[in-house]
């Protein structure tokens, strides 16, 4: 009876490996940004960059996996819409600077190296007007030509981590001219308190009526 028990037993603990999922095959992603796939176009750790919560700097890096085919990337945030070029058979990783040269380390995870093996030149993206509030979630459009866009839930973090510390949007210009005093030689008043009054001459630049009084005592 025992021995029956025993080996009961053994089969339930088994089979249990035939149910548990395997940790193995649960892929885990270790970035802040999310990645989605739009046609031939990979979006690797996609995020935005925003310490006001208005404008907000897209980052991330936009694989193009045709080997002959260049292709506008289109994102759309809030009614803004952004475009981007990537060439075939390469990658632009928008968290580069404008060069796209430097050898600073790429946003597209390790092992995709064979995708998109040429970094092209590189621009900053930014949405105006994103309402984006760190800490949120956004919905963000991919599309490009010919194929069916995604939409994907985009974290908005800030510039207060290190490694995001200078990829924040860049200030918009005031378009209020500041404020300027006048100063008083400006307004046409003298310095030394004296107004000019229109018409009137110095009074030293007068003519002396007393002189040219000729035949009169």
């Amino acid at each position: 009876m025992s021995v029956a028990v025993a080996a009961t037993i053994a089969i339930g603990a088994t089979g249990c490996a035939f149910f548990t999922p395997q940790d193995t095959k649960t892929i885990k992603q270790i970035t802040d940004g999310v990645n989605v796939t739009a046609g031939k176009i990979d979006v690797r750790n996609a995020l935005l960059i925003s310490d006001s919560g208005d404008d907000a700097r897209f980052v991330g890096t936009l694989v193009n996996n045709s080997d002959s085919d260049d292709i506008t990337v289109s994102m759309e945030l809030a009614g803004d819409t952004q475009t981007v070029e990537v060439p075939a058979n390469s990658r632009v990783d928008l968290a580069q600077s404008s060069t796209g040269t430097d050898e600073s380390e790429s946003s597209v995870q390790t092992g995709e190296d064979t995708q998109g093996t040429q970094v092209v030149d590189s621009r900053e993206v930014v949405f105006s007007d994103a309402k984006a509030t760190p800490g949120s979630l956004v919905k963000v459009y991919f599309s490009s030509p010919g194929t069916e866009g995604v939409s994907a839930s985009v974290p908005v973090l800030t510039s207060a981590q290190e490694e995001y510390q200078t990829l924040a949007p860049s200030p918009s210009p005031s378009s209020t001219p500041s404020a300027t005093s006048t100063s008083p030689s400006d307004s046409g008043a003298k310095s030394d308190g004296e107004s000019a009054v229109p018409g009137t001459q110095p009074t030293d630049s007068q003519t002396d009526s007393s002189e040219g009084d000729n035949g009169t005592n």
